[in-house]
């Protein structure tokens, strides 16, 4: 379902009227459903190591260059030189002073560093995406706002967990008649998606009402 589907259909179980027009909303609470909408997508997301968030990088190292900004954001789980693994170490002064030599790499200000003096090669970064939706024209961004904007949350998981979380949002209510079923429904969806997602993270995914 896309992002136009998802708002309506929040609104139906909110005993809202459904809108026609994407492009004519003005009212106050449809706009911060929209909003609610993306806040429950991204908690979701970067709540959990999700393996369909995993994406691979290439960096062409050139001999001597050793700070390269990285074209991406979120965080890194395993960074490769000519598909020998690289350690990481958190002082990156280390290796741009020239003091620690050897397969390591460090980040800094948005930017990966390797040794001084670095050999030339090719680099191949694992990280987590931080863009969560899929646009129209087949790119990746952080966030819907076009009506035909669609999760990268699998279908059929995406659905419920987007609108009964938004509803979930909007009430934030537990002595709200339809909150326990909203609650149910979101929380078997993730369970549901977890299933199909096996991971050893202990944490598990959730979502603020707040």
């Amino acid at each position: 379902m896309n992002y136009f589907e998802i708002f309506n259909k929040v609104l139906l179980e909110l005993n809202y009227r459904p809108i026609g027009n994407f492009e004519t909303i003005y009212k106050s609470e449809h706009t911060k459903i929209l909003d609610l909408i993306n806040r429950v997508n991204s908690e979701v997301l970067a709540s959990y190591s999700w393996p369909f968030l995993e994406k691979n990088t290439l960096l062409e190292i050139e001999e001597n260059k050793n700070v390269y900004e990285l074209p991406f954001k979120g965080s890194i789980k395993g960074v490769y030189k000519d598909e020998e693994r690289l350690l990481y170490v958190q002082n990156a002064q280390e290796l741009l002073s020239g003091r620690l030599c050897g397969n390591f790499y460090s980040i800094s200000g948005g930017s990966i560093i390797f040794e001084k003096g670095c050999k030339g090669g090719n680099c191949r970064v694992l990280h987590e995406s931080c863009d969560y939706v899929l646009a129209s024209d087949g790119k990746f961004k952080e966030k819907m706002s076009a009506k035909d904007d669609v999760s990268i949350l699998p279908m059929p998981f995406a659905e419920h967990i987007l609108v009964y979380g938004t509803c979930l949002k909007v009430k934030a209510n537990p002595s709200y008649p339809k909150f326990g079923f909203w609650n149910t429904m979101y929380v078997n969806a993730l369970r549901n998606l977890l299933q199909k997602s096996p991971q050893t993270n202990e944490c598990e995914p959730f979502i603020s009402l707040s």
